[in-house]
């Protein structure tokens, strides 16, 4: 079969048909008694060129595939996606209070200096696991203490414990000591992964749907800021088992500004039909009438979890809280999810090896309270969604 491009798509040569066509070649050259065996110095040159061949057609494949924004990865993705007029949402960094102390009056440059004419960078300080911190604003100090804000180094989701930013990474003169009396102001959040950026694309093609209900969700989903959205119908003429009120909606939103919500919910949602929700945003619409969207944001549902590390190797070292950090960035749940203890396993296990390695989680179990112990939980209503945190997860060593 020849490479060809037609209206079942790209068809490229497999490795067998690219060594089979180079082999019938070579016998036209040389003759059919030339050895080609794969031991055989002419055998082995065949493998090379198929090789080079079948490279430039994976090459070639994945040009194809970057067309499809649900093949693309990476840059091609965010290309794809602009199609649909939505963007990759970027990710954010962690924003946590310092208390400096100082015994003289000192200047500290931070983010916004300008970097060309000061050498050096923002002032820097880390904690105890090396997560470094960067003073915003550049600052001139008198001897005391004062509270500045600074950021984490890193972008994406960097936690720390109370009491532990406590090292200079940039030496001043006059600074005695750091310290952070107090938790995050904001956490910071990871880039969009690809998956997650196709998995939203491919809600927000419904925005320009005839189905008033696709298209609010997709609307929602396409807002800035928002990560997670539920959409909830009630088709009967009396209010159903979730409160919801007669043909009447109810809308879950994770992030995202409250006026975007309500405008979104304004120009998407089917006339006539009422809504549930405690947050109330008045919308003015152009005739000067006042319309209220209501909605509900995810209620926050602690989830316990505890596991055994089974050592593999003898005396192993643990970083229990190097384990927890990495299961707390990697484990996270939508509106309304269930949570169950295999995927927690798999992450703990992957945490484990992180951190050095040398043992497995076993006996994983979750609890809602700290007390009772399950291996799979549900929310109670459909705007809870389990939230994890290192303070909340006890592990054993065996």
């Amino acid at each position: 079969m020849a490479d060809i491009i037609n209206e079942n798509g790209l068809q490229l040569q497999t490795l067998n048909e690219i060594i089979a066509a180079l082999e019938t070649e070579m016998r036209t050259i040389y003759g059919v008694d030339i050895n080609l065996d794969q031991n055989s110095p002419d055998g082995q040159l065949v493998n090379i060129f198929a090789q080079a061949c079948i490279d430039i057609r994976e090459l070639a494949q994945m040009v194809y595939n970057s067309f499809d924004p649900d093949k693309a990865i990476g840059r091609q993705l965010d290309e794809r996606v602009v199609i649909n007029n939505i963007e990759r949402q970027g990710g954010s960094f962690t924003q946590i209070t310092i208390a400096i102390v100082v015994d003289r009056t000192v200047a500290l440059q931070g983010l916004d200096a300008d970097f060309n004419s000061l050498s050096g960078v923002g002032f820097t300080v880390q904690d105890n696991a090396g997560n470094q911190f960067i003073l915003i604003d550049s600052a001139t100090l008198t001897a005391g203490t004062h509270s500045k804000i600074f950021r984490a180094k890193e972008i994406g989701l960097v936690e720390t414990t109370i009491a532990t930013i406590v090292n200079q990474t940039t030496i001043v003169l006059g600074v005695v000591s750091i310290n952070n009396p107090s938790a995050a102001i904001e956490i910071g959040q990871a880039e969009e992964t690809d998956a997650d950026l196709r998995v939203r694309r491919q809600r927000s093609v419904a925005i320009a749907s005839s189905g008033y209900l696709n298209g609010l969700l997709g609307a929602v989903l396409n807002l800035d800021g928002v990560t997670d959205a539920k959409l909830y119908e009630n088709y009967t003429s009396v209010i159903d088992a979730n409160d919801i009120p007669a043909h009447g909606t109810w809308l879950i939103v994770e992030g995202g500004a409250n006026t975007d919500i309500a405008a979104a919910y304004y120009a998407k949602k089917s006339f006539g039909s009422d809504m549930k929700g405690a947050v109330e945003i008045d919308i003015i619409t152009a005739s000067g009438a006042t319309w209220i969207a209501k909605f509900d944001r995810p209620i926050a549902k602690n989830l316990h979890i505890r596991f055994d590390i089974q050592p593999t190797i003898a005396i192993p070292i643990y970083d229990l809280a190097a384990i927890k950090t990495y299961i707390v960035a990697n484990l996270s749940y939508n509106i309304g999810d269930f949570a169950e203890t295999s995927d927690i396993t798999t992450i703990a296990r992957a945490a484990i090896t992180a951190s050095g390695g040398g043992g497995v989680a076993v006996n994983v179990e979750i609890s809602a309270n700290g007390s009772n112990w399950f291996d799979y939980l549900v929310v109670d209503t459909l705007d809870e969604q389990w939230v994890v945190d290192t303070s909340r997860i006890t592990i054993t060593e065996l």
